[in-house]
């Protein structure tokens, strides 16, 4: 105990003595200009940003036909890491990326995981793109088969949320950048709805007043477009009695006017009180004719290929909602309208997320978008066939504010995983009626035996391989840098399963102490338990048995593992992300053993090691439950049941741990042990607790006797 206090007061009394993290890293000059020069090989001349231009510019002769500037000038999104990517991003001055440098990055899986590899192969696939159209983080297959609205670029497996926001920092600062040049138009404030108004009109007065639109295209509209172009001019798109292949009517739903019209109140109401969030709309598109405006291939959740929404000449980006994806909501909704509404094929409502920073008191254009094949070896071509829309301007306000505040990241990718995060809810629900109808569960040792293993199973399959919920040391790398003020809080939510994982640890912790993560949420953990089970009960090799007195002590090396690590995060984040290998945790589930041969024979030598040793890793080398038993000490609950007889004379909860957290005298450390409840089980069990088997013998003797007494009574009347 008195070791357990120094760790913890070194711990303490170095904190104030940590160093800052310092500024993005900052080319000089010749590097910037040969950068510069990889961009653009035909550049003759390069000039830095001089007063009022935010970017280098690149000249050929005297023609500037590009520029190229440093990402963190203009934003800085937190990564994985905490950490913002520094970029040098080149675009042409028709609004193209000629392509990005990344140089200073502090991805974990990059650093220490997949390599630079991946990032690099995803970088270079902006070349060529549109600075003013979305992009769409998808895979070379879905790509091949249909193009459209949206540029694609292929994804980086197990990496996930730092492509998301690599992707996020070209983008958006590559937008501030040529709004500022001009080389886009500039975007005033989103105006908002006026709630309070409301005027009833009939289907046919919102087409002459604008507030629905429609969009009509013929065969042959459709034949001459692109009968000027290579690709094949005969489509196989469907054609309606009167030759249309689209017939179609769009409208902006926030508007009560419009919304409340085209959804009724209820739905209306329910649009904008459960759908949308702050700073969202609503774009709904009523398909007249035979094209559908989703298509087969359609992937819910993602952006339409056949539709596109541009305003000042930059593409917005539009996502499905499955707001009347629902069978009965959608006939609800037909009976609801009016028989003035044309019999339609499709009724489709999509989102405009608050980022997009979209006007709807602005004028804008929903395009139709066809593709068709040019060849086998060439690209498809895609033609857009847009159709104007404004609103009056009596719907809105019109802010004055000079600029709005985006939806923050963490938003996006909540929701793009919210199926994921249901069922990590719905786990940890499980796991809490565990926890509290223990008494129940552990009452029948075979019940237990299935519950448990089968929870390890939903743990290391779906928390581990699935949406890859291992809690790291690095994780704590983190929260020690918001906490110091180098890092904004919501880097703590870009990852959803992360943060709800460690929500649910913190709360168990202060309430039972570590035992919950270790014993129920840790995916390397769940694999020790299963090397430990194929050694004993598979394989049947003889368990090694560490004296206590010499357990105890290299209990101590997590304690120093762990202070050594946070202590070298707060110095240096790179060097104690490198560190942090001392967890096998991105080999053996990050990865799933994929990776350079060193880190996989660590992450397989421990786990042969455990077919001898109990989770020897857990006990002597994890500075994440060194850290979880250093601020759960004191929990507030100890509430695993013990008798008088536990530890003397009955030591049978001693040997059967297996992690070695009861003492010689039966007390139970908390700081050590992973609540696996099998002490319970056996305490529960008249079988195998010693104190109840004795009991249960006295008890049978007393009744023998009493039998014996009874019939000599009776023999001897």
């Amino acid at each position: 105990m008195k070791g357990f206090r120094s760790l913890a007061l070194l711990m303490l009394c170095l904190l104030p003595w940590l160093s800052a993290q310092g500024a993005l890293y900052q080319p000089g000059d010749n590097e910037m200009k040969g950068m510069a020069k990889q961009l653009f090989p035909e550049a003759t001349e390069i000039k830095a940003p001089a007063a009022g231009m935010p970017a280098w510019q690149v000249y050929q002769v005297t023609e500037v036909i590009g520029y190229v500037y440093l990402s963190g000038d203009y934003i800085q999104l937190p990564g994985f890491s905490g950490a913002p990517y520094q970029l040098v991003v080149g675009i042409d001055h028709q609004g193209l990326y000629r392509g990005a440098f990344v140089v200073e990055q502090h991805e974990p899986i990059f650093l220490h995981g997949l390599g630079t590899g991946p990032m690099l192969d995803f970088v270079a696939q902006y070349p060529g793109l549109d600075i003013r159209k979305t992009i769409k983080m998808t895979s070379a297959t879905v790509r091949s088969k249909q193009a459209g609205a949206n540029q694609c670029v292929d994804g980086i497996t197990k990496a996930t949320v730092s492509a998301i926001v690599l992707n996020e920092t070209i983008m958006l600062s590559a937008q501030q950048v040529a709004q500022k040049i001009g080389i886009i138009p500039r975007l005033r404030p989103p105006a908002t709805v006026k709630a309070d108004v409301y005027e009833k009109l009939s289907w046919q007065q919102l087409l002459d007043q604008g507030l629905v639109q429609r969009q009509r295209l013929s065969l042959e509209q459709l034949e001459q477009a692109f009968s000027d172009t290579s690709a094949d001019s005969m489509g196989d798109e469907p054609v309606d009695d009167n030759g249309q292949v689209a017939d179609l009517y769009f409208a902006y739903l926030n508007v009560p006017t419009i919304g409340r019209y085209l959804l009724g109140d209820a739905g209306y109401q329910r649009l904008m009180k459960e759908e949308l969030a702050s700073g969202e709309h609503a774009i709904a598109v009523i398909s007249t004719g035979p094209y559908s405006v989703l298509g087969e291939e359609f992937v819910p959740g993602t952006p339409p290929d056949r539709l596109a929404l541009y305003q000042n000449e930059q593409q917005i980006g539009l996502r499905d909602i499955d707001f009347l994806r629902d069978p009965d909501r959608y006939m609800a909704l037909e009976e609801l309208l009016t028989d003035e509404v044309p019999a339609f094929e499709e009724y489709q409502v999509f989102r405009i997320k608050a980022a997009a920073t979209f006007d709807p008191a602005s004028p804008w254009q929903l395009a139709l978008m066809f593709t068709r094949s040019s060849g086998y070896l060439r690209p498809d071509v895609v033609e857009a066939f847009p159709a104007d829309y404004h609103l009056p301007q009596r719907f809105f306000d019109i802010p004055d504010l000079e600029s709005l505040q985006p939806e923050p990241m963490w938003m996006q990718i909540w929701r793009d995983r919210q199926e994921r995060v249901i069922g990590l809810l719905l786990g940890l629900a499980v796991l809490t009626g565990i926890i509290v109808f223990h008494r129940q569960v552990t009452a029948n040792a075979s019940l237990f035996k299935a519950v448990r293993w089968g929870f390890l199973a939903y743990t290391l399959v779906f928390i581990g391989y699935i949406t890859q919920g291992q809690l790291s040391i690095t994780n704590v790398f983190t929260i020690v840098q918001v906490l110091m003020g180098k890092a904004d809080s919501s880097i703590v939510l870009l990852d959803p399963i992360i943060f709800l994982l460690w929500c649910y640890v913190l709360v168990t912790l202060v309430i039972w102490g570590r035992g919950y993560f270790c014993g129920w949420l840790c995916p390397f953990g769940i694999l020790q338990e299963i090397s430990a089970w194929l050694g004993e009960k598979v394989l049947k090799l003889k368990q090694k048995r560490i004296p206590f007195g010499l357990h105890q002590k290299l209990w101590l090396l997590k304690y120093l593992i762990f202070i050594g690590l946070v202590v070298t995060c707060a110095v240096s984040t790179g060097v104690a992300e490198q560190a942090a290998e001392v967890e096998p945790f991105k080999t053996a589930i990050t990865m799933g053993f994929v990776r350079e041969w060193p880190f996989v024979i660590y992450a397989v030598l421990l786990l042969v090691v455990g077919l001898y040793i109990h989770k020897p890793f857990c006990r002597y080398l994890c500075p994440l439950g060194a850290g979880f038993a250093i601020f759960g000490r004191f929990h507030i609950m100890k509430w695993l049941p013990r008798r008088k007889a536990c530890g003397s004379p009955c030591k049978l909860c001693n040997h059967r741990c297996g992690i070695k957290a009861i003492h010689p005298d039966g007390k139970i450390n908390y700081q050590e042990c992973i609540q696996c409840l099998e002490c319970e089980v056996i305490y529960r069990d008249d079988k195998q607790c010693v104190p109840l088997v004795t009991a249960n013998r006295k008890r049978k003797k007393v009744e023998t006797v009493e039998l014996k007494s009874d019939r000599l009574i009776v023999k001897s009347n």
